[in-house]
């Protein structure tokens, strides 16, 4: 029985409204349960991300949707501990992660177990690789680190490395090919009889760092290694981007919207590119994007955010044919077809609210034409509509026992009257970012 109280003081108490799952399900890869990432502002506390559950399942692409600033990236940047505290409070839930044959809380770890992680079995591919790579660094620098790090082992065998043995040059070699050697030990590695050993360990290195290049369809990649990032086109700083994510075969990759800053014609080859390095290592990937037609075409289920929570979350299919909640229904309805009217797109009237320190309630509730003051009164929960199908609205879950009326949500579209295009009210823009 969920009454208005309930759901209030979980809200409260940064709990969830539904229970939290403390085992992973069978395929899944990573849970995330009750996640809230909260940041301290001058106004008050910023509500970002608030109360997220989804689970990530091996070798599938869950495609992560919603308008700039719902906490899209902010969810996906807790993955790996890069959400920078402060200005952020600590963070409340989990994200479980399937590591080996153990579940670690990715939220609870920290220093050498999240640097096993980060880059290695879990990887990200940044929005913007003109600002994600460093401009002073080489390619072959900086995708050279990430095989020194994490598979110096491998480089060590190439370059005839004994990796057991105790004589000087062969700890001198370890302690490079892991980017550990301080200045003493790179003066003697630049002396023969080391130098020669020292040149082979770089050769060897450069030889993995060829081979990621070409998996990612780069022509000549050897020609790019001493390059800058400036020196390269924005489809070749992605593809290179691409390399460095891929490298240690990962078992998660987070795209976070890997075709932004590209044209079209080049936007499909890097998602392309992104399906097939994924079937080829079965890795699990977490997409986000802004582009529905784009997420219904390289996804196998999809999670809609708004203002920070889950607003539904299903199979592609089920989302784009059968969406229940009013907001998936908006976005849906705003993309353009041939149906259209010339000179008139759907849009979602109002605009998204304050997330600092929020009032209980649906935070959809005011731009939701249907909302009624049960959706005012208390944060509806994430209920299961379908196989694998759920929603937060309660339409699908009213409040038991409470004497307000619940929402009625029709099965067409809940969008705002069309207005011409460019008349300059607000809303949201079709097909794209919504």
């Amino acid at each position: 029985m969920t009454t208005v109280d309930d759901l209030n003081a979980a809200a409260g108490s940064g709990r969830s409204s539904t229970a939290v799952n403390q085992r992973l399900s069978p395929g899944a890869v990573i849970g995330v349960n009750d996640l809230r990432v909260h940041f301290k502002a001058k106004a008050g506390v910023v509500e970002a991300v608030d109360g997220v559950e989804f689970e990530l399942r091996q070798g599938e692409t869950l495609g992560l949707v919603g308008e700039t600033g719902c906490g899209k990236s902010v969810t996906a940047r807790s993955f790996l501990g890069l959400v920078p505290s402060p200005p952020a409070l600590p963070t409340t839930g989990t994200i479980q992660y399937r590591y080996g044959d153990d579940v670690v809380d990715l939220t609870a770890i920290g220093g050498e177990q999240m640097g096993d992680i980060r880059g290695n079995r879990i990887a990200m591919i940044f929005q913007d690789p003109g600002k994600s790579l460093n401009p002073a660094l080489t390619v072959r620098d900086q995708l050279g680190e990430v095989f020194l790090i994490h598979r110096s082992a491998e480089v060590l065998d190439a370059a005839d490395v004994d990796s057991a043995a105790g004589d000087l040059s062969s700890r001198l070699l370890r302690r490079a090919a892991g980017l550990k050697s301080r200045w003493p030990e790179r003066v003697l590695l630049a002396i023969p009889p080391l130098r020669a050993r020292r040149t082979a360990l770089r050769a060897a290195a450069d030889s993995l760092v060829i081979a990621a290049l070409s998996e990612t369809q780069i022509p000549n990649p050897a020609a790019i290694l001493d390059r800058y990032p400036h020196e390269l086109s924005g489809g070749m700083k992605q593809r290179v981007m691409i390399a460095q994510a891929l490298a240690c075969n990962p078992d998660v990759l987070i795209a976070d919207e890997p075709t932004t800053a590209l044209d079209v014609t080049v936007q499909a080859r890097i998602v392309e590119l992104i399906r097939e390095l994924q079937q080829r290592h079965n890795t699990s990937v977490l997409y986000i994007s802004h582009d529905l037609s784009l997420v219904r075409r390289v996804c196998d289920r999809i999670a809609v955010m708004y203002a920070g929570r889950i607003a539904e979350i299903g199979s592609a299919d089920d989302v784009f044919h059968h969406p229940k909640h009013p907001y998936t229904r908006g976005l849906l309805a705003a993309i353009p077809s041939m149906a259209s009217k010339r000179g008139q797109l759907e849009a979602i009237a109002g605009t998204v609210p304050e997330l600092i320190d929020p009032e209980p309630g649906c935070r959809f509730a005011g731009r939701c034409r249907h909302a009624t003051d049960m959706c005012r009164s208390a944060n509806p929960m994430l209920v299961e509509v379908g196989t694998g199908h759920s929603v937060s609205c309660f339409a699908y879950q009213p409040i038991t026992g409470s004497d307000l009326a619940p929402p009625t949500v029709p099965d067409q579209p809940i969008v705002a009257s069309t207005q011409p295009a460019g008349s300059g009210d607000e809303g949201s823009a079709p097909g794209g970012e919504p």
